[in-house]
């Protein structure tokens, strides 16, 4: 039965060898094949978009030197016959002019020829020419210019033309009238319809409004279009915009939801841009069917890698499934049975010899170890290991007999150590209970000591609210010493300009008491000149005397003002000395003032701070107060631990009183 089971094991492992083999050689061959795919792609692809690029950019500027060199060749044939002064010649009629445009028309290939006014009204030329120009586009460069342009193609007469017009100036440089020479479309189309850019190419020629004024196929051009609403999109509108500024260069876009690479450049002495677009399809269909045939060889390659990895997967899992089978025997227990040699090859006789030797080497090893094992599970820890051990299988029997010496020496230890526990716990019992006896008398003195710093917290609360009640009458206070000494200030103002208005009065006194003194002198001069006079200067002498009294009626006045202003000015002086007392102690009050409020302010950060530290000291009593209470009863559980670690102790020197030990 274990026979067939094992049969049964080996063939799902060979075919599992097989498996992995296959599908790594296979997963391994494929992701080859797909990079080297998507390499070669990757790089055609490149390699493809860089050359299609490069032409097509060579192929528009060429192209577009060759449009503006057709057209230069127009401009150059009206030129040259405009040259000719006898088209500036007013003594021409209407029949020379038109002699000299049916000349030009047979020397020129021209569809018609004709002359107009500044107005666009016809003056003479061929019957095929329009009758007025006016509204034509080349009619207003005319106008603006003065010089000669080249109009955009029209279709007349059912034909495509290409207009070009000059103006015929006088000797003053006077506009004449207008030239108008009409050419046939071909010049152009020639050039557009030898533009090879695939199977569906496009070659247009826009104007600076992005209209399309000529095509590759002509039979579209009938149709007015513009590129901004034909292939609309952001991306594109920046494109055109670029391609309208006169730039060169080429891009990738789509157009009308197709892949196009696009290519632009200026048609030199015009207002006209090339712009030629390719369908990328149509460039990468042989890159695609040389894909396509990668891909079939790859895929062919893979199928004859995968049957040739299959033949060496069964010759390799054939091979090893000898060796296969007796190791699954192995890993099932089975030591009795013996390794089948296999001849087919080298490496698996080398391999199953191996085995051979592993199988017997490994009973021998295992019948010794598990012999030595019964002895030390009886508890026989005296014996060592029986029989030889080769190789590194010698460190397994020198491991069993360091476990044997580890175990004996841990044994002793443990003997001796179960004796000393034995002391140590009857006296941690001793500390434990003596601990939680300590621990019950700390927590009660915490306890007392709690309720005394709650008093003491409630105590300093009322502080705080009383320091604040003085805080707030020193700054009252201070208010009020602040205004007074503010109108102090304004009172020693005032004194102060009394005081230079009675020294201003004292000084004006002092020159009316002068000029009383000189009337008073002149008076008496008056008085003795009148004398001398005599009869006449009676009149003058009444005069006199009226001014000596009035002098001695303001001398007698001076005197009472000046004693009046003498008592007043020392009034004032007194009064300023006062003042200026008053003004000092109002700054010592007010430097009191501000001395008590700071000590205040002292006081209540002192408060503060104290009452921070006692809630801090509660805190630190509270957390003592628990660590006291863990403490008590970490002495009730090391006291319950230790009458437990005696008990212990005992069974631990009954289990190693039944371990038998070596001598020493």
């Amino acid at each position: 039965m274990r026979s067939g089971k094992t049969t049964e094991n080996i063939n799902t492992q060979k075919r599992s060898i097989r498996q992995i083999i296959i599908r790594y050689v296979t997963s391994l061959s494929v992701s080859l094949g797909v990079i080297l795919v998507i390499l070669m792609i990757v790089t055609s692809l490149i390699s493809t978009s860089s050359v299609l690029r490069e032409n097509l950019q060579v192929t528009a500027r060429i192209s577009a030197q060759n449009i503006s060199s057709n057209i230069h060749l127009l401009a150059d044939r009206m030129d040259n016959m405009a040259q000719k002064s006898e088209w500036s010649d007013a003594g021409k009629s209407a029949e020379d002019l038109q002699m000299l445009i049916d000349q030009s028309k047979e020397r020129i290939e021209f569809v018609w020829i004709a002359g107009y006014d500044t107005a666009g009204g016809k003056l003479y030329g061929d019957s095929e020419a329009p009758d007025s120009i006016a509204g034509k586009d080349y009619y207003d460069y005319l106008g603006v210019t003065q010089n000669l342009t080249v109009g955009n193609p029209e279709y007349a007469n059912g034909l495509w033309q290409l207009s070009v017009g000059i103006p015929i100036l006088d000797e003053e440089g006077t506009v004449l009238y207008y030239l108008i020479g009409s050419y046939k479309y071909d010049m152009l189309n020639d050039v557009l319809s030898n533009i090879n850019i695939g199977a569906n190419g496009m070659a247009y020629i826009v104007d600076r409004e992005g209209a399309i004024i000529a095509d590759k196929n002509v039979t579209d051009m009938g149709v007015e279009r513009n590129l901004y609403d034909l292939y609309a999109s952001s991306a594109n509108r920046r494109i055109f915009d670029d391609m309208l500024d006169f730039r060169t260069d080429v891009e990738s876009m789509f157009l009308k939801g197709v892949q196009h690479y696009t290519a632009y450049s200026p048609i030199a002495g015009t207002n006209w841009t090339l712009m030629i677009a390719a369908p990328g399809m149509d460039f990468l269909g042989t890159l695609m069917w040389s894909v396509v045939l990668s891909i079939v060889v790859i895929v062919a390659l893979q199928i004859y890698t995968t049957k040739r990895t299959v033949q060496i997967a069964d010759q390799i899992a054939g091979s090893l499934a000898l060796a296969t089978d007796r190791l699954t025997l192995l890993a099932a227990g089975n030591l009795k049975d013996e390794v089948v040699f296999a001849d087919s090859n080298h490496e698996a006789e080398v391999l199953t010899t191996a085995l051979s030797r592993t199988v017997i080497s490994l009973s021998v090893y295992i019948d010794s170890i598990t012999d030595y094992l019964g002895l030390l599970s009886s508890g026989d820890y005296s014996r060592n290991v029986e029989g030889t051990f080769d190789g590194d299988f010698a460190a397994i029997r020198e491991a069993m007999s360091l476990i044997t010496d580890s175990l004996n020496e841990t044994m002793n230890r443990i003997n001796q150590a179960s004796a000393a526990v034995r002391s140590n716990s009857s006296e941690t019992t001793e500390y434990a209970r003596k601990l939680y006896d300590g621990s019950i008398e700390q927590s009660a003195a915490l306890k007392r000591l709690t309720g005394k710093m709650d008093l003491i917290t409630d105590k300093t609360s009322e502080i705080d609210k009383n320091a604040q009640r003085v805080k707030e009458s020193a700054d009252r206070a201070r208010t009020r010493v602040d205004e007074g000494q503010r109108q102090m200030g304004d009172m020693l103002g005032t004194m102060d300009s009394i005081h230079r208005d009675m020294q201003e009065i004292i000084t004006i006194s002092q020159l009316i008491e002068d000029i009383s003194s000189q009337t008073s002198l002149l008076s008496l001069n008056a008085s003795i000149e009148a004398a001398r006079a005599g009869e006449a200067g009676k009149g003058f002498a009444v005069v006199a005397q009226e001014i000596g009294k009035l002098a001695q009626q303001t001398a007698s006045a001076l005197e009472k003002t000046g004693e009046i202003i003498g008592k007043a000015s020392m009034s004032i002086d007194q009064g300023m000395r006062t003042a200026q007392d008053t003004a000092e102690s109002f700054r010592n009050v007010s430097q009191a003032t501000s001395e008590f409020m700071e000590i205040s302010d002292n006081l209540i950060q002192i408060t503060l701070q104290q009452k921070d530290a006692i809630d801090m000291a509660s805190r630190e009593v509270q957390s003592v107060l628990s660590i006291a209470d863990t403490n008590q009863q970490f002495a009730k559980e090391t006291d319950e631990t230790a009458a437990v670690s005696l008990q212990q102790v005992e069974e631990l020197e009954q289990i190693v009183s039944m371990v038998k030990l070596r001598n020493k």
